[in-house]
């Protein structure tokens, strides 16, 4: 008999391997795990399959999944629905979030910056610092530029953000694949803080 995905939300940790699918990204989990990252409501920002939204859920955040693509939301929203997790879902614009100002104690973004639109993503950065409160942190995942043109440096991280984020952790890290093998796919791992 298939367990319903409440039951399974409820019994195991969706950063298990067996979990299958739904595993978040791994440098997400090292942040959230190794006590980096305050607890509070969170902002998932690009939402994707929702299983970085559920693992936040499943660690204590009350979490809004935000994507600027109506169909990962929806997707997103029904998985929060029958998980019985605490997900509220929102299609946003990248340049007029709907949140106020200091709503949130932790953003997670795990590749959305990069794919907004060079004109748009400074907006994008300032919407984020106004909605996350002092104190509150960023966590931000971007392609490390010897796998991607598009890709950053540790230099350019520091002029992407600083200011008005105060840049705490950058590492270089692989990512793994959905089987759990590392794959050579570089990124940074950044977390942020507003000051």
């Amino acid at each position: 008999m298939e367990k319903r995905l409440d039951k399974v939300f409820r019994e195991r940790l969706i950063r298990d391997e067996s979990f299958g699918e739904l595993r978040p990204h791994s440098l997400l989990v090292e942040v959230v795990s190794g006590g980096l990252v305050p607890r509070g409501r969170a902002l998932n920002l690009h939402c994707g399959m929702g299983s970085d939204s559920l693992y936040l859920a499943q660690e204590g955040f009350v979490v809004a999944a935000a994507s600027f693509t109506p169909g990962e939301v929806e997707g997103v929203k029904r998985l929060a629905e029958e998980a019985k997790a605490k997900v509220s879902t929102f299609t946003v614009e990248p340049t007029n979030l709907p949140f106020h100002e200091g709503e949130f104690d932790f953003i997670a973004d795990t590749g959305c910056i990069l794919k907004v639109d060079e004109g748009e993503r400074g907006i994008l950065l300032r919407e984020l610092y106004r909605t996350l409160r002092r104190g509150g942190r960023m966590f931000t995942m971007l392609p490390n530029y010897k796998d991607s043109p598009d890709g950053v440096t540790r230099a350019s991280i520091e002029e992407m953000f600083h200011p008005p984020f105060e840049v705490l952790v950058v590492n270089e890290s692989t990512v793994a694949d959905e089987g759990g093998k590392a794959d050579a796919v570089y990124y940074y791992s950044v977390l942020l803080e507003k000051v």
